[in-house]
């Protein structure tokens, strides 16, 4: 069950923690890779190539993972997906993968062999990761553990929420990558949504969602970008707005777009709950529920 603002709007939880199943009070409207690595504690790139990290860092790496940093990741992300699909208990279950910045993972073991980027918020991030060769068996690990859990564990019910989508060339190239690793989109009814963070992704959402099944649109993440922000800046906080004109009629257009395509949109905000005047434009809008934190 959804909990509910007074202005009518249902909100559904991000899932950043398995240790939230115990107490969550809404329904799971999106599990976030992201977040889950953080509790894992390894670097994908470090369960991906172990023999690259110094001496003294291998050895812990190798301590902590039974001497297997490839199969202790793999099975560790596998379990917490499985653990969540079971709770959805049939109903869908959107997974984003791996797309944040690459400071959001500095402190995991085996961070140093991620180059630390300049500008991070748009750097190497979602597929221009996953499709960078030299990194791309962390990509490799991370389809693993969906597979083990949707076909090993038949939790069919999983779905998959691409992040950081810049160009159609890159859709394409998401739904490749994942192709050959045999998470086919259609295969197994294996539904592939495109996280619309970016302008371009609202303003062409029509072309976009050729190669999606639906949309998940992060308003904060589009507002960041329509607008110029920086969330971490702690002196640039009052610019924050998810209700100016621009966020709403980027969003607007998402929702028409998904309606013409007969495809789902779902929407995620963190700070719905602090912007009444949004709740009700969504509600406005035909939107009914909200997936939030």
């Amino acid at each position: 069950m959804t909990n509910s603002a007074q202005s009518g709007l249902q909100f559904s939880e991000i899932l950043k923690s398995s240790t939230q199943l115990a107490s969550l009070k809404a329904e799971i409207g999106l599990v976030s890779v992201d977040d889950i690595l953080l509790e894992i504690g390894i670097h994908p790139f470090a369960a991906a190539y172990p023999a690259e990290l110094q001496d003294d860092v291998q050895q812990k790496l190798l301590a902590k993972t039974n001497n297997n940093p490839a199969e202790f990741f793999v099975d560790a992300l596998a379990q917490k997906l499985i653990a969540a699909a079971k709770q959805a208990d049939g109903q869908p279950l959107k997974v984003r993968l791996a797309g944040a910045d690459s400071h959001q993972r500095y402190k995991l073991l085996g961070s140093e062999l991620e180059t630390q980027e300049v500008n991070p918020l748009i750097g190497k991030r979602g597929v221009s990761r996953w499709a960078d060769k030299a990194v791309r068996k962390a990509f490799e690990l991370e389809c693993e553990a969906i597979k083990r859990a949707r076909i090993a564990e038949g939790m069919t019910n999983i779905e998959l929420v691409i992040p950081f989508v810049r160009t159609f060339s890159e859709s394409a190239t998401a739904i490749d990558l994942l192709a050959e690793q045999g998470l086919c989109r259609g295969a197994n009814g294996l539904r592939v949504h495109l996280m619309a963070e970016l302008p371009a992704n609202a303003l062409m959402a029509e072309k976009f969602l050729q190669y999606f099944d639906g949309l998940v649109v992060d308003i904060d993440q589009l507002a960041q970008f329509a607008l110029g922000l920086d969330q971490t800046h702690p002196s640039l906080e009052y610019l924050h707005d998810d209700q100016n004109e621009a966020v709403l009629a980027l969003i607007d257009h998402a929702l028409k777009a998904a309606s013409s395509a007969k495809k789902p949109c779902d929407l995620v905000s963190h700070y719905i709950s602090k912007a009444p005047n949004l709740q009700l434009w969504l509600l406005e809008h035909n939107v009914a529920t909200v997936i939030t934190q």
